[in-house]
């Protein structure tokens, strides 16, 4: 009972909070009004004990309202960052923000993706490098030239991040409890039933 007494209580906050907005509310107060809104249902949803049938029916709707989420933090944050870079000139620098809360510290960054990777040609131009005398310098420091394998392979370790295949190293007999520590987590894909 006292649980239902604070989430009506709650309820009754958001309503009002959204009453108080005018009919030429700016997007900032709208947003405002919004997240406040949003964390506080968010806090009221995670302290629920639902069944598992209402859950299963909940799960899809929260995930996608979690998509929109966090389309609208990256874009958002991604916008800032663009303009907080145009005016450092690039520099990735910290700036003071001001707003109506305080001042915030941002740092924008930078990150590159590539995509559309051509591994086989990659693959070749190290193997190209590896046979340059410069190349195959054993990193030891003797000053000795490595064979061409032995400096192929440390430009490979260099180069590239491998991944253990864990299935493949199965086949060979090399047990992934031996290398690595395991923890499950658990998930659910919810798909809506088809009728025949």
């Amino acid at each position: 009972m006292a649980n239902m007494q604070r989430h009506t209580y709650a309820f009754a906050d958001i309503a009002d909070a959204f009453q108080k907005l005018n009919a030429d509310a700016t997007p900032d107060e709208i947003a405002d009004v919004a997240t406040q809104a949003m964390e506080d249902l968010s806090e009221i949803i995670a302290s629920l004990e639902m069944t598992d049938r209402t859950s299963v029916r909940l799960i899809d709707r929260w995930k996608k309202t979690m998509a929109h989420l966090r389309s609208a933090t990256n874009d958002n944050s991604s916008r800032v960052a663009q303009r907080l870079l145009e005016v450092n000139k690039g520099k990735s620098v910290p700036v003071t923000v001001e707003t109506d809360q305080g001042q915030m510290i941002c740092t924008p960054k930078v990150t590159v993706r590539r995509s559309e990777i051509q591994r086989d040609e990659l693959t070749r131009a190290v193997e190209r490098a590896a046979s340059q005398p410069a190349n195959r310098v054993d990193p030891t420091g003797t000053g000795e030239l490595l064979d061409f394998d032995t400096a192929k392979v440390l430009l490979f370790r260099k180069c590239f991040r491998f991944e253990p295949r864990w299935t493949d190293l199965k086949k060979l007999g090399i047990n992934d409890d031996e290398f690595c520590r395991k923890e499950s987590s658990y998930s659910l894909d919810i798909k809506e039933s088809q009728s025949l």
